[in-house]
């Protein structure tokens, strides 16, 4: 999640086979399914004692794994205020053009791997349904607050800064990151990767920032 993500995005530059997509769109779908059954409904939602069970597990799925991720990724960006390397002055100029009030806060942070939390078991395995570690799957970069984590060897070029600037600046619009995460979790189960409106706007800005 660009993140996360875009965030994501968190998915921006993550290469995944089309298998690793679809189990990553099905995972998003009962997460955001929790999310939706954890708000009001009209009394004929859960007509028995077993659907009423159903989805308040589903809402306690989905409400962990928000608040958990959440947590991570503010202490992730943290670290990467910390380590991280500010925008020369053409990637300040650009920041500007994409949106970001506050480009002075950008931090890029060179690594092995884009962090995620895999020592939690649990975040662990959701992050497999989702598609965002296992076999096959490479995060090239990825937005965490105001700081934009690069994989060694992954060449940040204008076009993708820029589309992870774009994330950077939704975030920043953003109420909360956590509400940035819930609302990206719930454009890609209603529109798709591709169509989302957050993702959406991040490819324009490869087309637009050559």
């Amino acid at each position: 999640m660009t993140t996360f993500g875009e965030s994501p995005r968190i998915l921006s530059t993550r290469q995944m086979r089309t298998t690793t997509r679809r189990r990553m769109a099905s995972a998003w779908g009962v997460i955001t399914a929790g999310l939706l059954c954890a708000a009001p409904t009209p009394t004929f939602a859960a007509t028995t004692n077993h659907e009423a069970q159903v989805s308040g597990e589903k809402a306690d799925t989905g409400a962990e794994f928000l608040a958990k991720y959440a947590a991570w990724a503010k202490g992730i960006e943290a670290e990467g205020q910390a380590r991280g390397t500010p925008l020369t002055a053409e990637q300040t100029e650009l920041a500007r053009q994409v949106g970001i009030a506050h480009p002075e806060k950008v931090r890029l942070v060179h690594v092995e791997a884009v962090p995620f939390p895999t020592q939690d078991e649990a975040m662990r395995k959701m992050g497999e349904s989702l598609g965002f570690i296992g076999p096959g799957i490479t995060n090239n970069a990825q937005a965490f607050g105001y700081t934009i984590w690069v994989r060694d060897g992954f060449t940040l070029d204008r076009p993708s800064l820029a589309h992870e600037l774009v994330h950077v600046a939704q975030i920043e619009r953003s109420a909360s990151f956590d509400a940035y995460v819930q609302r990206y979790m719930q454009e890609l189960q209603t529109y798709g990767h591709a169509r989302m409106p957050l993702e959406v706007e991040a490819y324009e800005a490869n087309r637009t920032y050559r």
